[in-house]
C-alpha cells in the first residue's frame, strides 16, 4: 500500500475527538471491545473498516485478533470468525506460514514497545506468499502500525493487509520483459507518435554501432537507407495499415557508414479509444491511431553469406569453380528451350582427359587436383562468355554452344572450339615443379538432329567421345548414328571380358625370338588369346585396350604373368631351355604402380628365376612421369628382372629421359620392318640401332615375316628377331624350340 494512502488512512481513524469503541471477532456469540471510541463516530469507522476491499486485522497487545474485517472472506476465502480460530489454532500448534505472520507481528511489538520518545511510529510492510482457501496462490502486503489511544498508549496493532497479486504479477512480467528487452540477440527500437525512436535496447547498438544517448528522440532513419523504391516503400505502408505488421529485408545503414541486409519486422500499436471510436474500429470503418511502432531486426549478413556459399556447393564445383553437374543439366534443359522459341541450333561437347587417371594415380591426387583445375582454366580461355563450361566429375568436362543459327554455323564452331581445345590442352602443364602432359577426346553433338532432350543429347556427345578415344586419343569426333551399332557393340563386348576374367576364357600363345646370326633361340615372348565362347580366339588389340579403360587389365596381367612364369618353370623342369621369357606389362598395369608387388609375388610363388624373365613396356608407359619410371625400372631391376621398350618409335620419346632408364634392350615397331626395304625406313631402322647400340641396349626387330626384311634388319645390326618367319605364336603343348635359320 502506498505510504501516503496508509498515513491519510490511520490518521482519518485516529483524528477523531473522543473514543471509540470496536467490536472484535470471537467465537460466535462472542463480543469483544476495544475502547478506541464511542458513538456515532464508532458506527462510522465500524462501517469504513467494514467496507473496504483490504482486510483489516487489529491485534492486543498478546497477539491476539481483536478484530478481523469481513473482506477476509474475498481476500483468503474465510470467515471472520474462521480466520480468527484459524490463526488462533496455528499458533498453538505452529505452522510455516503463520509461524512467519506470528513472528513478524511478534517483531513488530517490539518494535513498538521499544520506542524512544513519544509520537506516532512508522509503518512497517511485509509481503507474504500465501494460498488461497480454494487453493490458489496468493501474495499479500501487510501494512503494520501501533494501534494507540489518545495518550499514545499502545493498545495492539494495526494491520492493514492487501492482495497484490496481480499487481505483483504484472511487476514481476514487467521486469521480465524488460529483461527480454535488454537481453534479445535481436535489435528492438520502439518510435513514438512523431516516429521518434523512444526506446532501444542492447542489441540495437551492438548491430548499427549507436549508443542509446546518439538515438534517443532521432528519427529511424538514423539506421535506415533512405533509397528504397516507391513500390517497396507502398508495400510497407499498406501492410502496416491492414494489417498493422510488416516483415521483410531491407538494408541498414552501420554508424561507420557501411550497410549490411537486415531482417525487419514491423509492428505498430494504435490508441486504445473511447467508447465512440470503439464502436468504429468494431464497425471497420476506422481505426485507431498508431501511437508506437515496434521495430526489430536481424543482420542476415552471415545468413545470405550461408545462403551463397550453400548455394555454390549444391550448383558449383568445389574443386575447379566450374557448374556442376546439377546446374549443367538446367542451362542444357534452358538453352534446348531457348534453342527450340527461337529456331537455333546448341552443340554439345563432351571431353575426358587422356591419361588422367595414370596421372592422378602416379603422382597423387593433390598433383591430379592441381591438373583438373588449370585444365578447367583453360577451357574457360577457349569458349565465348555466355557459354557454358562444366565438371561432370572425375576428369569429365562438358561444354554448351548455344545460340547458334544454323547446322553450317554450328558444326564451324564446335569444330573451331574443339580444335583450340586440343590444341591448348596438349601443350604441357606446369605444376610444383613437374612437366606433366595430357591430351583430351572430344564428343561433339548437335540440337536438334542428334537429341531434342538433355539426356539424349548428353548421351550422344558422350558416345561420339569414346568414339574419338578409340579412334586414338587426342581428337574430337562428331556424333553419327553409326555410332550407337559400335558402341553398344563395345559395351557387349566390355561386359563380356567381365565375365571372361571371373572365368578365365584366357590362354597364352608363345612366339620365339631367335639371334638373327646364328638362329638359336635365345628367348620367348608369352602373348594373350582370348577364347571367346561365340567369337572364338579373339586376339589382343581388340580387348586390351578395353580391359586397361574397364580395370580388368590389373587382374588380367597378373594371371598372364604369373600363367608365363608358371609354364617357365614347368620347361625347365623338363630341360627345355627356351632362354628368357618375355612377357607384355599395360600402360596401365605400369603407371597405376601395381607391377612392382605383383612381380614380387609371381616370383615368390612360383619359385621362377627372375633373371630369366624380361618385362616389356611401351614407351608411353615410361613417359608419362619420367621419375616414377625411373624409380620402378631401378626396383625391377634389382629382382634381376630384364626391361625392354617395346613398339619403340611409335610414341615421343625422349632422348635426354630414355639414357637415365635402366633398360636392356629395345624392340623396333613392326610398323617400321613392314616398310622394308625401303630406304626411308631402313633409315629409321638403322638410326634406332645406331642410338641403341650408343646407350649399350640390344635391338630386337619384330614383325618379320619376309627373308627380304629378316636380311636388312641383320645387315642394319639387330641382334635379334621375331615374326611369322621364323614362328607364329602357338599354345604351349605345341610349343618347342625352333632353330630356323
Amino acid at each position: 500500500m502506498n505510504q501516503n494512502k496508509w498515513s491519510a488512512w490511520r490518521n482519518m481513524i485516529f483524528s477523531h475527538k473522543g473514543s471509540l469503541s470496536w467490536r472484535g471477532a470471537g467465537s460466535e456469540g462472542d463480543t469483544a471491545e476495544t475502547e478506541i471510541g464511542a458513538g456515532s463516530e464508532a458506527d462510522y469507522f465500524r462501517q469504513l473498516a467494514e467496507n473496504l476491499t483490504d482486510l483489516v486485522v487489529t491485534t492486543d497487545t498478546d497477539l491476539n485478533l481483536t478484530y478481523v474485517s469481513p473482506s477476509a472472506e474475498r481476500v483468503l476465502g474465510y470467515s471472520a470468525p474462521a480466520l480468527r480460530r484459524f490463526y488462533q489454532g496455528r499458533r498453538r500448534c505452529g505452522g510455516d506460514l503463520l509461524e512467519r505472520v506470528t513472528a513478524f507481528f511478534g517483531r513488530e511489538m517490539q518494535r513498538v514497545r521499544s520506542r524512544r520518545g513519544g509520537g506516532r511510529l512508522s509503518v512497517s510492510v511485509a509481503e507474504f506468499d500465501i494460498v488461497h482457501r480454494r487453493g490458489q496462490p496468493l501474495c499479500l502486503e501487510i501494512n503494520t502500525s501501533a494501534l494507540q489511544d489518545r495518550s499514545g498508549r499502545v493498545l495492539g496493532l494495526l494491520c492493514i493487509c492487501r492482495d497484490i497479486t496481480a499487481r505483483k504479477r504484472a511487476a514481476d512480467e514487467l521486469a521480465l520483459a524488460s529483461k527480454v528487452f535488454q537481453n534479445s540477440l535481436t535489435g528492438i527500437y520502439i518510435t513514438g507518435r512523431r516516429g521518434e525512436i523512444l526506446q532501444v535496447n542492447r542489441a540495437f547498438s551492438r548491430i548499427t554501432g549507436f549508443s542509446p544517448e546518439e538515438a534517443l528522440g532521432r528519427a529511424p532513419q538514423l539506421i535506415d537507407l533512405d533509397h528504397y523504391a516507391e513500390d517497396v516503400l507502398h508495400t510497407i505502408a499498406e501492410n502496416l495499415e491492414r494489417r498493422d505488421y510488416w516483415e521483410g529485408e531491407l538494408r541498414c545503414r552501420h554508424r561507420d557508414g557501411h550497410s549490411f541486409p537486415a531482417w525487419v519486422a514491423l509492428t505498430v500499436l494504435r490508441e486504445t479509444a473511447g467508447r465512440e471510436t470503439s464502436a468504429q474500429e468494431t464497425s471497420g470503418d476506422k481505426k485507431g491511431d498508431i501511437i508506437n511502432t515496434i521495430s526489430t531486426f536481424t543482420d542476415i549478413t552471415e545468413k545470405k553469406s550461408s545462403q551463397v556459399k550453400i548455394q555454390r556447393l549444391a550448383y558449383f564445383d568445389p574443386l575447379s569453380g566450374l557448374p556442376n553437374r546439377s546446374l549443367f543439366n538446367d542451362r542444357l534443359a534452358r538453352a534446348l528451350s531457348r534453342a527450340q522459341r527461337t529456331g537455333t541450333r546448341v552443340a554439345l561437347m563432351f571431353l575426358d582427359l587422356d591419361r588422367f587417371k595414370a596421372v592422378n594415380d602416379s603422382l597423387g591426387h593433390a598433383l591430379g587436383d592441381a591438373l583438373l583445375c588449370q585444365v578447367a582454366q583453360r577451357l574457360r580461355d577457349c569458349v565465348r562468355s555466355e557459354d557454358t563450361v562444366a565438371r561432370m566429375g572425375g576428369d569429365e568436362f562438358t561444354v554448351i554452344l548455344g545460340e547458334l543459327a544454323d547446322r553450317q554455323q554450328a558444326v564451324t564452331a564446335a569444330a573451331h572450339i574443339a580444335e583450340k581445345i586440343r590444341r591448348l590442352l596438349s601443350e604441357p602443364f606446369h605444376i610444383r615443379g613437374r612437366e606433366v602432359f595430357t591430351s583430351t577426346s572430344i564428343g561433339i553433338a548437335f540440337y536438334p538432329s542428334d537429341g531434342a532432350e538433355p539426356r539424349t543429347l548428353l548421351q550422344n556427345a558422350d558416345t561420339a567421345m569414346y568414339y574419338a578415344k578409340s579412334a586414338g586419343k587426342n581428337n574430337f569426333q562428331f556424333y553419327t548414328k553409326a555410332m550407337n551399332a559400335k558402341a553398344m557393340e563395345r559395351m557387349e563386348l566390355e561386359n563380356a571380358l567381365h565375365r571372361a576374367v571371373r572365368q578365365t576364357q584366357f590362354e597364352l600363345h608363345y612366339q620365339p625370338i631367335l639371334d638373327s646370326r646364328s638362329g638359336a633361340m635365345v628367348g620367348v615372348e608369352a602373348l594373350v588369346r582370348w577364347q571367346h565362347p561365340e567369337r572364338g580366339l579373339v586376339l589382343p588389340d581388340a580387348f586390351i585396350n578395353i580391359a586397361e579403360e574397364s580395370g580388368t587389365i590389373k587382374v588380367l596381367g597378373a594371371w598372364v604373368l604369373r600363367r608365363a612364369c608358371q609354364q617357365l618353370v614347368t620347361w625347365e623342369r623338363h630341360h627345355q631351355r627356351v632362354g628368357r621369357l618375355a612377357v607384355n606389362i599395360s600402360a596401365r598395369q605400369f603407371v597405376e604402380g601395381h607391377i612392382l608387388q605383383t612381380l614380387r609375388d609371381v616370383v615368390d610363388r612360383t619359385g621362377v628365376d627372375p633373371t630369366h624373365l624380361e618385362l616389356e613396356l611401351t614407351e608411353s608407359a615410361l613417359m608419362q612421369d619420367h621419375r616414377y619410371s625411373v624409380e620402378v625400372l631401378e626396383a625391377i631391376k634389382s629382382l634381376g628382372v630384364r626391361v625392354a621398350i617395346d613398339d619403340f618409335g611409335s610414341g615421343y620419346s625422349s632422348l635426354n629421359y630414355l639414357k637415365k632408364f635402366p633398360i636392356d634392350a629395345i624392340k623396333i615397331d613392326q610398323a617400321f620392318v613392314k616398310g622394308l626395304p625401303s630406304q626411308e625406313d631402313k633409315r629409321i631402322i638403322q638410326a634406332i640401332i645406331a642410338l641403341a647400340h650408343s646407350l649399350g641396349l640390344k635391338v630386337v626387330a619384330e614383325g618379320v615375316e619376309t627373308s627380304l626384311q629378316l636380311e636388312c634388319v641383320r645387315a642394319l645390326g639387330c641382334e635379334e628377331v621375331q615374326g611369322f618367319l621364323l614362328g607364329k605364336p602357338v599354345p604351349a603343348q605345341q610349343f618347342a624350340a625352333q632353330a630356323v635359320l
